[in-house]
């Protein structure tokens, strides 16, 4: 009987355990003006705690990788800025070098809660050997962005869809301050 329980106990352990994969149900992404929150698409890890060595509240990567080593990898970000197409064109200036020109608004839509978002695709060159997607969204006071970045064409033509997933999943929080009124 004894040994029923303890087979019992470690299948429930081994079924319980994430190996180190922390799991959330959303994270929350926040600037000096605006937030906003996003959930992880299925077969997806939301991440709060690993990239935060390099400044990253929200990462995503698939189940059974890492942030890493994963061979695709998503980071929620958002700017203090106004408007989406001046930061875009700003990042786009910035990155030409490196990037090349990337193929604008490859496609669009609507989050969770209403807002437009857009998405740019960066390809690989010779000169920068990941294949990057990156979904800009207009919110009130900032604008929110998401990252996909994988290691090779393969990696990036089978996750890429993933970017979408969370885009529609995103809403916009309204930050309260402490001290004024609402």
């Amino acid at each position: 009987m004894k040994r029923y329980i303890l087979a019992g106990s470690l299948v429930f352990l081994f079924n319980h355990l994430s190996f180190g994969q922390q799991h959330y149900a959303g994270g929350v992404v926040y600037g000096a003006k605006a937030a906003f929150n996003i959930a992880a698409p299925d077969g997806w890890v939301l991440d709060n705690e690993s990239g935060q060595q390099q400044g990253f509240v929200c990462v995503l990567y698939p189940k059974g990788e890492s942030w890493a080593k994963g061979r695709t990898v998503m980071y929620a970000e958002i700017a203090d800025v106004e408007d989406v197409n001046a930061f875009v064109a700003k990042a786009i200036k910035e990155m030409a070098k490196e990037h090349g020109k990337p193929k604008e608004k490859i496609a669009s839509g609507k989050t969770k809660d209403g807002h437009a978002y857009f998405i740019n695709e960066y390809p690989a060159t010779k000169n920068y050997s990941q294949w990057e997607r990156v979904g800009y969204v207009q919110l009130p006071h900032g604008v929110g962005y998401i990252v996909l970045s994988s290691h090779d064409k393969a990696s990036y033509q089978k996750d890429s869809g993933a970017l979408e997933k969370v885009l529609k999943s995103l809403f916009y929080l309204k930050p309260k301050f402490e001290g004024k009124p609402e």
